[in-house]
């Protein structure tokens, strides 16, 4: 019986740190950073180019025009993302923030669980662009964030998939062949 009652409150004392983490870690910061040789013309275009995105953005499905006029702060698309093979799709809502052309797009993405905020910022030296991310992720509610922060602190899944993703961008530019 006292083994029990130590295995109960070795489970609740877990809970409760779990619990701890999320309300102590409301949000998970990262980002990354690429050069392409490319002028930033053209790695802009690359990266706003909506045909591509499947190429580089793991999991993209499919963008929306929902309201708002394309490109403009304050224009609001409908993302579908699938996370992984036999996961259900999610919809985000994504608005633009700031959007200011070549130098850098501000994006907030809406869904149920979370709010994700990305700025991509292009600065060109001698015809080779550097692109940076800086992002924000938070759960919503206290049980997603402290599975974020969770998550975050075990695999560095956030900086993982930012990475991957970035890299991918990468190599789209530096291969691409579309003139804009």
């Amino acid at each position: 019986m006292r083994i029990l009652k130590y295995l109960l409150f070795f489970f609740l004392g877990l809970i409760l740190l779990f619990f701890a983490i999320g309300l102590f870690t409301p949000s998970i910061q990262y980002g990354h950073q690429i050069t392409v040789n490319k002028p930033i013309a053209e790695a802009w275009a690359v990266h706003k180019d909506d045909s591509k995105y499947g190429e580089w953005l793991e999991g993209f499905k499919s963008i929306e025009l929902i309201s708002g006029e394309p490109e403009a702060v304050g224009s609001k698309y409908r993302v579908i993302v699938n996370p992984g093979d036999g996961q259900p799709d999610f919809e985000m809502i994504e608005t633009i923030v700031s959007y200011k052309t070549p130098e850098h797009i501000e994006l907030s993405f809406d869904s149920e669980m979370m709010r994700f905020d990305q700025t991509t910022s292009f600065s060109e030296v001698g015809g080779v662009t550097t692109i940076k991310t800086d992002s924000k992720v938070a759960g919503k509610g206290i049980l997603m964030r402290s599975m974020f922060a969770v998550m975050n602190l075990f695999t560095d899944s956030f900086t993982k998939q930012e990475v991957k993703n970035i890299e991918a961008l990468k190599k789209v530019i530096n291969n691409n062949t579309t003139v804009y």
